[in-house]
């Protein structure tokens, strides 16, 4: 790692290669991370310090991969779940609830923690749903897809739901669950770009976009959440992190009172 020479032209160039792709803003004080990162990424692809900058700016899924390196996948089950069992909770007193199928879009899902989370809550209420769970690298949602976790990810889930619809793992899994196929059936995993994709045509009753703005500037926060809003049906949810805010942000989202990180369209 000593013998990486970040210059400020390639810093530069790689700040806006990856701010371009994924809306993420590296400021300075990461050069040293980036560097961390560059040389990790140089030992699995087998090349050079040059070379990997020129295979970097080649190759869009080198980018991504390069980009999950460079954020932090921290992720729990039953994650600031206040605003969630929220959702749940309204969901459950939907004058439909019993006919309709409830539409959810986790928009930044990581290794799946969350899209998994709610599954187990709407399922233990009885409720019918479908969750499409998006991400930038495939390397999260290949995770997401095996649903196999450490047990100590699971800390938070309450005994009766652990039991109901998580498999304990044996033999080289122990220590492990894996998720039960009457809950991973109502999940699709995709590959999806906040900052570049188009939404899919679907309107949802809740959409999760939780602490991925932490990593954009006001100009990004504020283009990805008015995408989002647009795919919302009239009073669905717009959930963010407890650490995101929406304040100096053009927006027509309605602040839940005494729930920060949730809104309504």
């Amino acid at each position: 790692m000593d013998s990486i020479a970040l210059s400020k032209k390639e810093f530069n160039d790689l700040k806006n290669l990856v701010y371009s792709t994924s809306g993420i803003n590296l400021h300075e004080g990461k050069i040293e991370l980036l560097k961390s990162k560059i040389a990790k990424r140089m030992r699995l692809t087998k090349k050079s310090f040059n070379d990997y900058l020129k295979y970097l700016d080649s190759n869009e899924r080198e980018v991504v991969e390069f980009i999950d390196t460079v954020t932090t996948n921290h992720s729990f089950f039953f994650r600031e779940n206040k605003s969630i069992e929220y959702i749940i909770n309204q969901f459950n007193r939907h004058p439909q609830k019993d006919t309709k199928e409830f539409k959810i879009w986790c928009a930044a899902c990581s290794t799946g923690d969350e899209p998994y989370s709610i599954a187990v809550q709407l399922k233990d209420m009885g409720l019918s749903f479908s969750i499409l769970a998006t991400d930038i690298s495939h390397t999260v949602l290949d995770i997401a897809s095996r649903g196999v976790y450490r047990n100590d990810k699971l800390k938070k889930v309450p005994l009766p739901i652990l039991h109901r619809f998580f498999q304990k793992g044996t033999g080289k899994y122990k220590g492990h669950i894996k998720i039960k196929k009457e809950i991973s059936r109502n999940i699709e995993f995709k590959k999806f770009n906040l900052i570049m994709d188009t939404p899919p045509q679907i309107n949802f009753d809740a959409v999760l976009c939780r602490n991925v703005m932490i990593y954009f500037d006001l100009k990004t926060s504020e283009k990805v959440i008015n995408k989002l809003y647009k795919v919302l049906v009239p009073k669905g949810f717009f959930a963010i992190g407890n650490a995101e805010s929406l304040m100096n942000l053009d927006h027509n989202y309605k602040s839940i009172r005494k729930i920060p990180s949730l809104y309504i369209k």
